[in-house]
């Protein structure tokens, strides 16, 4: 059968399974093999449900020549709520420093607070700037790019990546980022907003 890893640009593998192996041991494979982080679900393809974890492959409906999909658990938000407030917060641990990078220019943006916004800074009502962590303005193709593109944020040393913005996408690696949820933000990520590419840097 295939097994479709949508994380970290691993993408389709072909694989020989037992049919009693358990659904949630398959995952904790994936995640072990590929060194993933984060929670992660097994569907088939033409389904929207996740697989059980308790339940084996055959009663869950796996037959030979299946293709599941194995994707991150993303987390629902209120990051927007949060924006709206426009309270800074502070990150949860002392990092050294937490930044990220233009890969053309290697222009840095430091992150000091959450939510972070990234996107490029508002003229006409500077009061909307306040959250703005990474201003993209400067850069050539940074027309591409939405006043409020995404958002990072971070919970008990752990980082999140989002969509704030349902018109212009955000990638992180070869995901395309579900508007509203938060995904999981491991350190060395590569994130694209309209033409620029950035990466994720954390210094502990």
């Amino acid at each position: 059968m295939t097994i479709d890893v949508q994380a970290n640009d691993i993408g389709a593998k072909r694989a020989n399974l037992r049919s009693s192996l358990l659904v949630g041991n398959l995952i904790a494979t994936i995640r072990d093999k590929f060194n993933l982080d984060g929670e992660f679900q097994i569907r088939l393809e033409d389904s929207r449900q996740p697989l059980t974890p308790e339940a084996e492959l055959e009663t869950s409906g796996v037959t030979e020549g299946s293709v599941l999909i194995c994707s991150r658990v993303v987390e629902a938000s209120g990051t927007l709520e949060a924006i709206r407030r426009g309270a800074r917060e502070s990150l949860s641990k002392k990092y050294k420093r937490v930044y990220l990078q233009d890969e053309r220019n290697l222009s840095e943006y430091d992150i000091a607070w959450q939510p972070a916004i990234v996107g490029r800074k508002e003229i006409r009502d500077p009061s909307k700037n306040r959250l703005l962590a990474v201003d993209l303005e400067d850069l050539e193709e940074s027309y591409t790019v939405s006043r409020h593109h995404a958002c990072l944020t971070e919970k008990d040393g752990s980082f999140f990546i989002e969509s704030i913005n349902e018109r212009n996408a955000t990638q992180l690696g070869a995901t395309r980022l579900r508007f509203g949820a938060k995904y999981p933000l491991p350190a060395g990520s590569k994130i694209r907003v309209g033409r620029l590419n950035l990466t994720f840097y954390v210094i502990s």
